[in-house]
């Protein structure tokens, strides 16, 4: 028969302080060797077998793998560690503050008034000038004094009813590519009968819209037609018109000026999880001496932003809300100048244990911090000079900060993985011993169980008995709260056959700790990135094996 190897212990991470639940349930171990009762000698009687079945020895950077996506852990000179959760708070791009919907123009020229009669031969030119609104898109109608197209079309579609070819020039003196403005000759082809139909596309891409009129006014601009008209055997009556209908489309900014106006920011409320504190259950106290919370605002918009956050609280589940004080009012929000066209302009404040009750927020070990953001432009209203580039972005970031420095204290933790022990254990074992080997240069006591539970999570068998320090804190230097030497603990388990039977049946394990930092949590610790923790495992089976004939 053969028997898998098998890890007693789960193979990830569960997290306090940082780094201090991670001991508690994380063992990466490297397996030696496989136990398989068919190759062991099958001409004694009665062998007593001892297989290392796990060896692991994890430093804190193992443990802090799985502190969540957002999270990272910086190291600073002297190796102690900080563990950072950045998230973002929202990011507005230009699109979202000020779009630029389709624009329709539908206009009429009326040409046969001005033709005179006879017309059978030459051509006529008459000239036609027209002023179109701008539809611009948000909530206020933002008031749009010049943009530089990155992207968009026009198309025109001309409706003439005259019996006469000849052509339209359209000319859009307030757009300039290059500095020569948008100007674009169409075709008309009579054929002998009427209407007169013509559709025409060009590229906008690249195009400078001046839409004051000079300057003395915003969201107009002027086009004109030139229309040229080749005599005819059929002379006009004198209410002929050509119908020019022109839609923009597909249309975006690199830059635009004007007053956007005063709009509000949709920013929806939401959530930061902390998964450093997931798996806590609570039951105990928990310090950290300097946390603190950085709060990062960039602007590239040319547009003055008031920001109000009206909820910023830690949430605990089942427990309630517990909010931050704090916040400045109001908030340090810089916004570009026109010598500043481009820039990313970045401000910042600090929550600390000085200015705010973050300490004893984190101390409360939320699983989320809750915030609601307000924000709107133009706050104090008026004419505004406003510009946006199509790279503008406002954006808020925060970034939780948790140095690994204090105490925990009787705190309960609670973790369950899937298990299953091998199936194949065979019948004539008679009895074991798992041995555990602990080196410990944490500065933390576990009090560790380890419950077999069935699929029902019906407790089948305990590894732990009687209840006891598994893990053993590291020695510590009390005036720094640094590790000196690292300690050493056995611990053996002994497994009857009945209690291999037990294991069978189990599917999961439940595992249970209450921790302590170093003089039962009275003595702030800190954690640095040299420590360590070797864990080993090894059984010895005793078992009765028959020879083979």
């Amino acid at each position: 028969m053969k028997s898998k190897n098998n890890n007693l212990i789960p193979k990830r991470t569960v997290m306090l302080f940082g780094s201090f639940l991670a001991i508690l349930s994380t063992f990466q171990s490297c397996v030696k060797d496989n136990f398989q009762f068919d190759k062991l000698a099958e001409v004694k009687w009665n062998p007593n077998v001892a297989v290392p079945l796990i060896y692991s020895s994890l430093s804190i950077k193992d443990m802090l793998n799985n502190t969540g996506g957002s999270a990272y852990v910086v190291e600073a000179s002297d190796k102690s560690l900080t563990i950072v959760y950045k998230s973002k708070l929202f990011s507005i791009d230009a699109s979202s503050l000020v779009s630029l919907p389709d624009q329709s123009f539908a206009t009429s020229a009326p040409v046969g008034v001005a033709i005179p009669p006879p017309f059978n031969s030459g051509s006529f030119t008459v000239s036609n000038t027209q002023t179109l609104s701008f539809m611009s898109g948000g909530a206020a109608g933002p008031k749009i004094d010049s943009l530089l197209l990155k992207k968009g079309s026009l198309t025109f579609t001309l409706n003439s009813q005259l019996h006469n070819s000849g052509s339209i020039k359209i000319t859009i003196p307030d757009a300039k590519k290059n500095g020569i403005a948008f100007s674009k000759t169409i075709p008309l082809n009579y054929t002998g009968s009427i209407p007169v139909n013509a559709t025409a596309a060009y590229d906008f891409t690249g195009y400078d819209l001046d839409m004051t009129l000079g300057g003395t006014t915003y969201n107009n601009f002027k086009i004109t037609y030139d229309i040229t008209l080749n005599g005819s055997a059929t002379p006009p009556n004198g209410s002929e018109k050509i119908n020019i209908n022109l839609s923009m489309n597909n249309l975006e900014y690199s830059k635009l000026f004007g007053d956007i106006g005063q709009l509000d920011l949709s920013i929806p409320s939401d959530t930061i999880d902390l998964s450093l504190f997931t798996n806590a259950a609570g039951a105990g106290s928990f310090t950290l001496v300097n946390p603190s919370v950085k709060v990062t605002i960039a602007n590239s918009y040319g547009v003055p932003i008031d920001l109000k956050i009206p909820v910023f609280e830690g949430y605990n589940p089942g427990v309630g809300y517990y909010p931050i004080t704090g916040l400045p009012n109001p908030f340090p929000i810089k916004s570009p100048n026109l010598a500043q066209l481009g820039q990313v302009l970045v401000d910042s404040f600090k929550l600390n244990n000085g200015n705010s009750n973050i300490v004893s927020i984190i101390n409360n070990t939320p699983k989320q911090i809750v915030y609601k953001i307000n924000a709107s432009t133009n706050p104090s209203g008026g004419n505004q000079n406003n510009f946006i580039l199509d790279t503008s972005r406002y954006q808020m970031d925060v970034e939780f900060e948790l140095p690994l420095y204090g105490t925990a204290k009787n705190f309960l933790l609670v973790d369950s993985i899937p298990f299953t022990f091998s199936s194949d254990i065979p019948d004539e074992l008679v009895s074991g011993l798992i041995r555990t080997y602990n080196s410990n240069g944490f500065p933390i006591d576990i009090d560790l169980q380890v419950y077999f539970v069935d699929s029902l999570y019906n407790t089948l068998d305990s590894l732990v008995s009687p209840h006891q320090i598994l893990l053993k804190s590291g020695n510590v230097d009390i005036a720094t709260g640094r590790v000196t030497s690292a300690t050493q603990t056995i611990f053996d388990a002994t497994l009857t056959t009945a209690r291999f039977n037990k294991l069978k049946k189990a599917k999961n394990l439940i595992i249970k700790g209450i921790a302590n930092t170093t003089n039962l949590g009275n003595t702030n610790v800190k954690i640095y990135s040299d420590y360590k923790l070797d864990f080993k495992l090894g059984i010895q089976a005793q078992l009765n094996l028959n020879v083979k004939k």
